[in-house]
């Protein structure tokens, strides 16, 4: 009889539900500096106009709002304790976003001493503030992903991949192959026609000061947009890998709890996420196969190969 083996015992499910769990923040954080840069960009665009001033008061009351929740949750999310051999291996992966600080303070001093205007000031402030707290959410997360000696002699025993090898490309690389051949009844169905659609107001009245909630909205849109392309061309594949993450959240849209599964494929360098309403039925370290567009990674279809 096939031993089984306790994963958790070792700490690997234990670390990808913290990791996943700090993740579920950034967005906190992301926001106030990607709202503020662009409000910053289009007043030195438009000179300084009076219009757009208001814009930056505007968004630098809500991005400011955006900052206090994010200090809140780093306030409560305490990182794990480190060696001294695991926080230099944690200093070497933060020093370049160490670097970058002399870029954000640099921008405030000039704020301060050339554009001399208190709500660019206060916006370049608010950029800092936001830029601190994506550093410490990401050296929390990078803590939660080193390895102890143990799960490390363990992944070596048992032929595991590592997930510190994960990063950002993972997620955002087009994945066109395997080929898969979906109906296209079955494409046009998953179309989100209404986050395409809103977008139309501002392509038709364009105007400088827009560009902000433009830049915003296409956070949330781009996805969309790529599967349009998706269903258009047909460009589907599959993909199968571990669970390596079960996150909880509530208040999505009318419906009270939603769960985000994340599956990584080590060996083809892939990770894709994707929701389940109601019931999750998702374990970590469940072997799960994805059907999903080349380009947004949206899954249409999911299978559970084994437990």
């Amino acid at each position: 009889m096939e031993k089984k083996i306790d994963f958790t015992k070792y700490g690997g499910g234990e670390m990808w539900s913290e990791k996943r769990g700090i993740e579920s923040y950034i967005i906190f954080a992301i926001l106030p500096i990607v709202m503020n840069i662009a409000t910053n960009v289009v007043y030195f665009i438009s000179e300084g106009s009076y219009e757009t001033l208001q814009a930056v008061d505007s968004f630098n009351k809500f991005t400011a709002f955006c900052i206090l929740i994010c200090c809140l949750f780093n306030f409560f999310e305490r990182g794990r304790k480190l060696s001294q051999d695991e926080k230099k291996e944690l200093n070497k992966k933060m020093y370049g976003m160490k670097l970058l600080n002399i870029f954000f303070i640099g921008y405030i001093i000039f704020t301060i001493i050339i554009v001399k205007n208190i709500s660019i000031i206060i916006s370049a402030l608010i950029i800092y503030v936001g830029y601190i707290n994506f550093y410490m959410f990401t050296s929390k997360i990078r803590t939660v992903a080193i390895l102890s000696e143990t799960q490390k002699n363990w992944r070596k025993a048992y032929n595991k991949h590592s997930y510190e090898d994960s990063s950002l490309l993972w997620k955002i690389k087009p994945m066109l192959v395997p080929h898969v051949s979906v109906s296209f009844t079955e494409r046009i169905k998953h179309i989100n026609w209404i986050g395409l659609i809103f977008i139309l107001p501002f392509l038709g009245d364009f105007r400088l000061v827009y560009i902000p909630m433009m830049v915003i909205a296409s956070i949330f849109i781009i996805p969309d947009a790529l599967y349009f392309v998706d269903a258009i061309l047909g460009l589907y594949t599959e993909t199968e890998g571990i669970c390596t993450g079960v996150v909880m959240k509530v208040g999505d849209r009318l419906r009270k709890v939603y769960y985000e599964v994340y599956v990584t494929d080590f060996s083809n360098k892939r990770e894709i996420k994707f929701r389940v309403y109601d019931y999750c039925n998702y374990n970590e370290y469940d072997v799960v196969k994805l059907t999903h567009g080349g380009l947004s990674k949206k899954v249409i279809e999911t299978k559970i190969v084994s437990k």
